[in-house]
């Protein structure tokens, strides 16, 4: 019984563990993970967590999408799609984006001036047949049936500085067009403003396609994004070919009917791209700003633009008639037949043989005998200048007319500017370096009162005005050098060639003008660089430098560039940056409503400067009239007999 009893136990505990092992009611787990059966409670809240786990990973993934759509933007994380296909009256045109701005290179604005086109005004494309000449193997892509403006055109023929040698082509009526990348997105937005840039080196050098002589001379990105504006640039013939007229066609003043042809292609275009058509500036420096004014005198300008912004022109009138004209190039282009130049009825053909008419050993006597130099005797009493040198633009009573200069036949508002020292580039007398500040007075006592009503108190009195060191509040850039005995001659000169005759013109514009005038003067110094491949270094606020600042062009220009990686300057490039800064903003402002309000206007018989220096504005009392007091007496009254002539 005994054992009978002790075996039925056994087999009660064995029933009990095989129960306690697989009976997942009593503990509802199984005690071995390498057992395949699951029971059905585990299987019930393994689902439930898989489903949790799914829909809270589709709650976070649906929250991150709805904060990236809505806090995005505010950190330009998103935007609308932006489109780089524009239709215009020619058709479609392609263009590529980079750094937040969508660019059109080479788009032609007329046909190209060749063979029976030369010496004439350009043919505007005006008709879909002109459009089809124009693009015709040009960049048009039959497969897509669009223009590829992705790429800039050649420069007009001209030669290169010091070397003449022949660079550009005669092809060459192109224009380039720069636009914020917002003003083309999916969705609507408002019509951006359009800066029309003019550039150009002494009616002879330059364009809108990266040359060396041209290097820095198109908008940089940071300059668009700031001024929230749509940026053109354009090449128009220059030299002999754009601006000494041909005896036989006798058409003058060629260069600006290709600026004309620029101009109306903008209004009847810059809508396709998201621009204003009623909100233009022409913003000209260098001779562009010579042919800025001078489309602003014309009548054949009106309506054309809306603004004017101009640096550092040359406001004396033009002089030379059609008849004069004619005659002048008759000899320039008088050549032998049997001469190893293509000739006919005695006249050059070449277009290369024409553009050396103006060669670099002419321009350069030019420049340092009549624009970069103290003025003459014979000048200071009215004297003829160089026998071509005042020739440029002609009068043609149609395009310019001496009667309607200085007379805007309608009101724009207008800003008229320039540099400290807009005849830094060549320094005359080229000993100028080596003088010290005793012999710089000597110099101007010997020059400036010899057979003059000029006393040695006035040079004093001028030297006194021009040793300032402070303007406003702040010091002077370069203050710190001691007697820069350079930048005190070149500012001398400048005065006399471009400040003060600068302020009589303002002064007429203010006397005859319904819109606000402004008059800006720039100072400052920056890294010694050879802006224009002239093999002239300059560190001072040279011809066309606040141009440059206002374009950052100095960002992309290979020699300054070069000159800021070896003196290792982070901070001048950022005190460039603040003033280039103060130039878009004021453009920004200018370009939508034609005034500066932090400016001051000038008024009929007051003519406050507005002094940009180190990123800042101020309003020295009595700046000009200190300045051109003596040219005034040199001149008796009358400054602008010195100014620079077109």
């Amino acid at each position: 019984m005994e054992g009978t009893a002790q075996t039925s136990r056994g087999a009660d505990a064995d029933k009990f563990v095989n129960q306690s092992l697989w009976d997942e009611d009593t503990y509802g787990r199984s005690p071995s993970v390498s057992n395949l059966r699951v029971g059905g409670l585990r299987r019930r809240v393994s689902s439930a967590c898989c489903l949790n786990v799914f829909l809270l990973l589709a709650l976070l993934i649906s929250i991150a999408v709805i904060m990236y759509f809505l806090i995005g933007p505010l950190f330009g994380r998103t935007r609308p799609p932006v489109n780089s296909v524009v239709s215009t009256f020619c058709g479609i045109v392609q263009g590529t984006e980079s750094k937040g701005v969508v660019s059109f290179l080479g788009l032609p604005y007329a046909l190209p001036p060749l063979g029976q086109y030369r010496f004439k005004r350009p043919v505007e494309l005006t008709t879909t047949h002109l459009c089809a000449q124009a693009w015709t193997n040009n960049n048009f892509s039959a497969n897509t049936d669009s223009y590829n403006a992705t790429v800039y055109k050649s420069s007009c023929l001209q030669l290169s500085p010091v070397t003449d040698k022949i660079i550009g082509n005669e092809d060459c009526l192109y224009l380039n067009v720069f636009v914020p990348a917002m003003a083309l997105t999916s969705s609507k937005t408002e019509l951006r403003p359009v800066i029309v840039v003019l550039n150009g080196l002494f009616f002879t050098y330059g364009g809108a396609s990266g040359l060396p002589v041209s290097q820095g001379q198109q908008p940089q990105p940071r300059t668009v994004e700031l001024v929230d504006a749509i940026h053109v640039t354009l090449n128009y013939r220059i030299g002999p070919l754009g601006f000494l007229i041909h005896p036989e066609t006798k058409e003058a003043n060629i260069g600006l009917y290709d600026q004309l042809a620029a101009l109306r292609w903008v209004r009847n275009n810059i809508g396709a791209f998201g621009g204003d058509a009623a909100r233009v500036t022409l913003f000209g420096y260098g001779s562009g700003a010579t042919c800025a004014l001078a489309l602003a005198f014309s009548s054949l300008g009106q309506n054309l633009f809306d603004n004017l912004w101009i640096s550092a022109p040359a406001v004396r009138k033009p002089h030379c008639s059609l008849q004069e004209a004619v005659e002048n190039s008759r000899r320039l282009y008088s050549c032998e037949p049997g001469s190893t130049r293509p000739c006919s009825n005695g006249l050059l053909t070449d277009p290369k043989d024409i553009v050396r008419l103006w060669n670099w050993a002419r321009i350069e006597s030019w420049m340092k005998d009549s624009l970069f130099s103290l003025p003459s005797s014979a000048q200071i009493q009215g004297g003829a200048e160089q026998d071509w040198v005042d020739r440029i633009l002609i009068v043609d009573h149609e395009m310019i007319d001496p009667k309607r200069w200085y007379r805007p036949i309608y009101h724009l508002s207008t800003v008229l500017g320039q540099t400290a020292h807009e005849t830094a580039l060549f320094v005359s007398p080229i000993t100028v370096p080596f003088w010290d500040e005793s012999f710089y007075r000597r110099y101007l006592i010997n020059t400036l009162t010899s057979g003059t009503k000029i006393g040695q108190d006035i040079i004093d009195q001028y030297l006194i005005v021009s040793n300032k060191t402070t303007y406003c509040s702040y010091p002077r850039s370069g203050n710190s050098f001691g007697f820069d005995v350079e930048a005190r001659m070149t500012g001398l000169i400048t005065d006399a060639r471009c400040t003060c005759p600068l302020a009589e013109t303002v002064q007429q514009l203010a006397s005859s003008h319904g819109n606000f005038v402004y008059h800006y003067y720039l100072l400052g110094q920056h890294r010694r660089f050879d802006p224009y491949s002239f093999t002239s270094f300059v560190s001072l606020s040279f011809h066309g430098w606040d141009g440059m600042v206002y374009l950052r062009g100095y960002t992309t220009h290979p020699d300054y560039i070069q000159s800021m990686l070896d003196q290792n300057d982070h901070d001048h490039l950022e005190d460039l940056g603040r003033q280039s800064d103060l130039l878009n903003t004021v453009m920004h402002e200018f370009s939508r409503t034609g005034r500066i309000l932090s400016w001051n206007p000038v008024e009929p018989g007051n003519t406050p400067v507005n002094l940009i220096e180190n990123g800042a504005v101020c309003t020295p009392p009595k700046f000009v009239e200190e300045r051109c007091l003596l040219w005034k007496l040199m001149t008796n009254g009358n400054p602008l007999d010195l100014a620079w002539r077109s």
